[in-house]
């Protein structure tokens, strides 16, 4: 379970596969998105370390909640991209919000709370190893913090 606290704009918050010695300053001047962007999957792929704990049926290498719209977007990096989906009880968060996401591999779901309220199952489906992961175009700031849930 992580919190990230919104200080400052819209990020995208949510899980990533690990991708050791990954340097972000190769992407240029672009941002480095992990969903939204094919062209950078092939990169990500590389460095993801797949393992038999990712399942044999698990494809979802990166999922993402939307900060201003409360959407979710996920993609496996090969030849399945979602964008702005719409999940059961989804809802935007602004400045000043606390959203909690809990990882919960034994089920397999990824769950969302907004200021220690729970919004519900953004997705499932879900095996192996993930990182917590923020980014946006470079105008917000959050922080993030490991919790209990």
């Amino acid at each position: 379970y992580a919190e990230y606290e919104i200080i400052v704009g819209l990020p995208y918050i949510g899980v990533v596969r690990p991708m050791p010695g990954l340097d972000v300053a190769s992407f240029g001047e672009d941002c480095c998105y992990f969903v939204g962007d094919e062209s950078f999957y092939p990169r990500f792929l590389a460095r993801a370390q797949r393992s038999v704990r990712w399942g044999a049926y698990s494809n979802v290498h990166v999922c993402e909640y939307n900060i201003s719209g409360g959407n979710m977007a996920w993609a496996d990096w090969e030849d399945e991209e979602h964008l702005s989906l719409h999940w059961e009880g989804m809802e935007s968060c602004t400045t000043g919000d606390t959203i909690g996401i809990l990882l919960n591999l034994d089920e397999g779901t990824l769950t969302v709370y907004k200021n220690n309220r729970r919004l519900g199952v953004m997705k499932d489906g879900l095996s192996g190893s993930y990182c917590w992961c923020a980014y946006d175009s470079g105008t917000s700031a959050l922080t993030i913090e490991r919790c209990d849930p």
